[in-house]
């Protein structure tokens, strides 16, 4: 083992060793055996040549986060904490910023990859900033460091040994790793837990956690759904949190909004927490602060506001803050400009984003808590759009709304009831979602430029083109089983020459594969691979050529993109209308395949219904699981809701259901009465299955929501374009969200934008399932505990 790895003073290992061996410090592990699963991990390392090293430690919050951290520290390596679900390509980049390294496989002790450039500054942990003030860098903050702020905790905040200190926070962040560090210092209970797992949150509070570490969204979650619960709670239920005496947020401000909802459903305020990946906590304040102030300096940390065009002093501020701590005894410039009153410091905003206005500074937090508080806003950020004169700032507003929320018009309105007029944002940019890192603090706004495959995608077409010449020859069925050129140049009354040549295009392009015969006795080709179903693949054709030379197109797309979606052309085109009439059957043809036939059977053996159970389908289609319920299941009963243009008619089985009266038809369906409700395809529509709080109303107790939808792949930021490879293929499933765009809904696009909707609603994740080789999924939710 490394000389580093004694416990000495000035380590986290060391502050281990000085605890009582026997006191239970994380579930299940007492300080003895996090000592000794430590040091054993770190011998192990150390022989691996971790010394001075970068090493990746991406794993979910629990003891064996905690004790690889130790252990690489102890080894005198430096960890690279990192989200559990950060990209490979992330994770490259990051350690390429790092000299290189490897990544620590969670579980095994095992070094993957190859090793990196050996550091001679001692162990540190290496953090990613979050990009919030411009690209992300990588911060080195030695274990001195950690200590100094674990003693802010215990010093200022009051952490103790008696303390249960929970953490739905992730632990690569540096605002829940100072906290982790607080507690192994004063010998804590820690209890982290994943951001997601708010249902595990709940119970660790309502089991005597009394110290909980928050960022806004999290708190705002948890505030929601405890609401949602006590609504339908037994009168002599008991307390939400019994011992809970401190609930911290960090990573963001807290405005009136947020702590009145917190102490309504947990009957305690939000204290309040503020730092850097830097420095750590530097300020903190209890509960009961004004909206947006974050408190006094902690013990061992100067605060100053400096005049940014000068550097002087500038007493009360406006100003911007800079922090010395005895860790760090230079002055360090956080980036935000701020005021004091009465010792306690209040956060206008990023020194970047802040916007002077007629000589007033105006704070883009006091804003975007303005905008938070109509009910039909989900995010806001707010900056400056910067102009040639001091003073002369304007301020946009990025919103991000709520299906059928508020327009530009409406949310103007509503800043001028409770803004001053200088204050009142010139514009309102309405997003679909606005970036976040991992403990849901704002991110810095993308960039868009582009890239090498911007060349490849306007020769795309072509290959659209040809596939949909071969559906117009009749050859796909034939292709789908393998034929001759002969053949098929017979049976399409082709030119051999010319139909060669679109077969050799077609299989150049990967759209066909032409293998030799390999003696089957048939004649035929032996294709490799798997087989294409030739019917399902014809229907999707019939559409995609369809919506190519209708709603999918470039005038399409450029009118939506000016114009948004209420205005578009599918809106308004009449229902009797022929091209209508045959983009409906081509949809449902397309849709009702053997691969949606499959996917409902495998979702309902996935809900297993009771017998005689009630089910509600929303869907863009016929009802395919409320038909092959009622089929199985004599005694089931259901309501069909379809959503969309379409949806076509229901299907024959549903109709004759409902003329013998065991299922009904048309939107909004009774409360409380469903058992399964399930959203097919239309999870996306703003007016129908993106209502999550509505669905999971229908429920009765005990009951299951399944969705399922397609849903667009995770877009992540890229550093080197050239470097990406070639185009995904359509199973991505990227391009779908054009389809949203021209024709459909664009609510909860992705899955995480799914489970952050379902978490919000109150709801937990209880399964999701990926259709292999497809955008689609099963997710199934219950009400949260």
């Amino acid at each position: 083992m490394s000389d580093r790895a004694g416990p000495g003073p000035q380590t986290l290992l060391g502050a281990v060793g000085r605890l009582d061996p026997d006191r239970e410090v994380l579930p299940g592990l007492t300080a003895g055996g996090l000592l000794a699963g430590a040091r054993a991990a770190a011998d192990a390392l150390a022989a691996e040549g971790v010394e001075g090293e970068a090493v990746v430690l991406r794993q979910p919050n629990g003891s064996g986060w905690v004790v690889d951290l130790l252990a690489l520290l102890a080894a005198g390596a430096r960890p690279l904490p990192v989200a559990p679900d950060t990209p490979d390509a992330e994770v490259a980049r990051l350690l390429a910023a790092a000299g290189g390294g490897r990544l620590l496989e969670p579980g095994t002790g095992k070094l993957l990859g190859t090793p990196g450039r050996k550091a001679v500054d001692g162990p540190a942990v290496l953090l990613p900033t979050s990009g919030s003030t411009g690209a992300p860098k990588l911060v080195r903050r030695p274990e001195a460091s950690w200590l100094s702020e674990a003693r802010r905790y215990r010093d200022g905040v009051g952490l103790t040994a008696r303390d249960v200190l929970l953490l739905p926070v992730p632990l690569s962040h540096a605002y829940a790793l100072g906290w982790l560090c607080g507690g192994l210092l004063t010998g804590a209970s820690l209890r982290p837990v994943q951001p997601t797992a708010l249902g595990e949150a709940g119970r660790e509070l309502a089991a005597g956690a009394t110290v909980l570490a928050l960022v806004p969204a999290t708190a705002r979650l948890l505030a929601t759904r405890r609401r949602l619960k006590a609504r339908r709670a037994a009168p002599d239920e008991p307390p939400p949190a019994p011992a809970l005496r401190i609930a911290m947020v960090g990573a963001g401000p807290v405005d009136a909004a947020l702590d009145a909802l917190f102490q309504e459903a947990y009957g305690i305020g939000l204290a309040r927490n503020y730092g850097s990946t830097e420095l750590g906590a530097v300020l903190a304040g209890p509960a009961g602060l004004a909206p947006l102030s974050v408190g006094s300096p902690l013990p061992g940390v100067t605060a100053r506001l400096v005049d940014r065009a000068t550097g002087a002093d500038a007493g009360d501020g406006p100003g911007l803050l800079r922090i010395r701590t005895e860790a760090l005894p230079d002055w360090h410039d956080t980036g935000d400009l701020a005021l004091s009153h009465e010792g306690t410091l209040r956060i206008l905003g990023r020194e970047g984003t802040a916007v002077r206005r007629g000589g007033r500074w105006v704070a883009p937090l006091e804003i975007e808590a303005v905008l938070r508080g109509h009910e039909g806003v989900r995010e806001v950020r707010v900056g400056a759009r910067r102009r040639a004169h001091e003073g002369e700032d304007g301020i946009v507003a990025e919103v991000v709304v709520a299906s059928g929320g508020p327009d530009e018009k409406e949310l103007r309105a509503h800043a001028e009831r409770h803004l001053a007029p200088y204050k009142v944002p010139d514009s309102f940019v309405l997003r679909a979602a606005l970036p976040r890192t991992a403990a849901g603090k704002a991110a810095a706004a993308p960039r868009y430029r582009l890239t090498p495959r911007a060349l490849a995608a306007a020769r795309a077409y072509k290959a659209a083109e040809l596939l949909f010449a071969l559906h117009r020859l009749g050859l796909l069925d034939a292709l789908a089983d393998g034929v001759r050129l002969a053949e098929l140049s017979a049976a399409a009354d082709c030119d051999p020459r010319a139909l060669e040549l679109l077969l050799d295009t077609a299989t150049a392009l990967g759209l066909l594969d032409a293998t030799a015969d390999g003696g089957g006795g048939d004649g035929s080709a032996n294709p490799q691979g798997p087989r294409v179903p030739a019917a399902e693949l014809t229907a999707f054709v019939e559409l995609e050529e369809l919506l190519s030379r209708d709603l999918v197109t470039r005038e399409a797309l450029v009118a939506a993109a000016r114009t948004g979606l209420a205005g578009r052309a599918f809106e308004t085109r009449p229902a009797d209308d022929p091209g209508h009439a045959a983009l409906v059957r081509a949809y449902q043809g397309a849709m009702s395949g053997q691969a949606a036939r499959a996917r409902t059977a495998l979702g309902l053996r996935l809900l297993r219904p009771r017998p005689g159970a009630r089910l509600v389908e929303v869907t863009a289609g016929p009802g395919r699981y409320l038909e092959r319920l009622l089929a199985a299941d004599p005694a089931a009963t259901g309501h069909l809701w379809q959503a969309g243009r379409l949806a076509g008619p229901p299907a024959p089985a549903v109709r004759a259901a409902v003329e013998q009266g065991r299922a009904t038809l048309g939107p909004r369906p009774p409360r409380g009465g469903a058992d399964l409700v399930v959203v097919a395809n239309a999870v996306h529509d703003p007016g129908s299955g993106a209502r999550l709080g509505e669905l999971l109303e229908l429920l009765r107790p005990g009951g299951r929501l399944l969705v399922d939808d397609v849903f667009l792949p995770p877009v992540a930021p890229s550093g080197d374009p050239s470097a990406a490879g070639p185009a995904p293929d359509l199973a991505g499933g990227a391009e779908l969200a054009l389809d949203w765009l021209t024709h459909g809904g664009t609510d909860w696009p992705t899955l995480d934008a799914l489970a952050a909707g379902l978490a919000e609603a109150g709801a937990d994740i209880v399964r999701r399932l990926p259709i292999e080789g497809t955008p689609c999924h099963l997710v199934i939710a219950k009400e949260a505990d």
